[in-house]
């Protein structure tokens, strides 16, 4: 099982996490809140583990919903400042809740133990096939938005994906969302599907279905 660790603060998880690869358990790089290569690691990786880094206490307000958008990428790991409520990250789908200030070699034997639990237990499926690289978008931050999508047949909120390709201070704005969402028309329809819109204006949620051609060929 691969580990993808998602700092809130990189700089802040610079020395723990220098001192949990001195166990040799997590790899070199540590990707900030929002980086597309960790989220198109996690989604393509068929055995792989999110590691969410809490630094401090300031990132405690909204923290059950960064792990809930995390879970819908892969298994999830919080490490939290001590007196941290695991209860309602828990509740929000984290795997498991650590405390991050414990001894390293306690930590390092926590997250090896939960490493084995989750790779025994299998990988977590993703509801739909990514299409074959020849037709993913060449443009990095339009190929994540489509591997979301494709990811899990629930609707995306646009708050949600906002705040997931956002920084850790600050969601996406939401109009270069809907540009984004807009362009993978052209991409969806030659793969018969089609992006659907629903909600309110100030809550939009998008999904991916079968096209209406598609549709109307397959009706008996």
């Amino acid at each position: 099982m691969t580990y993808v660790i998602v700092s809130l603060d990189r700089s802040r998880s610079g020395p723990l996490l220098r001192a949990l690869r001195g166990a040799r358990l997590l790899p070199p790089l540590v990707h900030p809140w929002g980086s597309h290569h960790a989220y198109e690691e996690l989604l393509t990786q068929p055995r792989s583990l999110a590691i969410l880094d809490v630094p401090d206490e300031r990132w405690s307000p909204g923290l059950e919903r960064r792990v809930g958008l995390l879970r819908r990428l892969a298994p999830v790991i919080a490490l939290v400042p001590e007196g941290t409520d695991a209860a309602d990250l828990l509740d929000a789908g984290a795997d498991n809740v650590l405390t991050r200030n414990m001894p390293v070699e306690e930590l390092a034997v926590r997250l090896a133990t939960e490493r084995r639990s989750l790779a025994s237990a299998g990988p977590v499926p993703h509801e739909q096939c990514s299409p074959p690289a020849s037709m993913l978008p060449h443009h990095g931050s339009q190929r994540l938005l489509l591997r979301l999508l494709l990811s899990d047949r629930r609707p995306w909120c646009c708050h949600d994906l906002s705040q997931l390709l956002g920084t850790a201070e600050q969601p996406l704005n939401r109009a270069a969302l809907r540009a984004r969402l807009d362009r993978l028309h052209s991409v969806l329809e030659p793969l018969g599907l089609a992006l659907t819109r629903s909600g309110a204006w100030k809550r939009l949620f998008y999904t991916v279905v079968p096209s209406a051609e598609d549709r109307a060929v397959t009706r008996p």
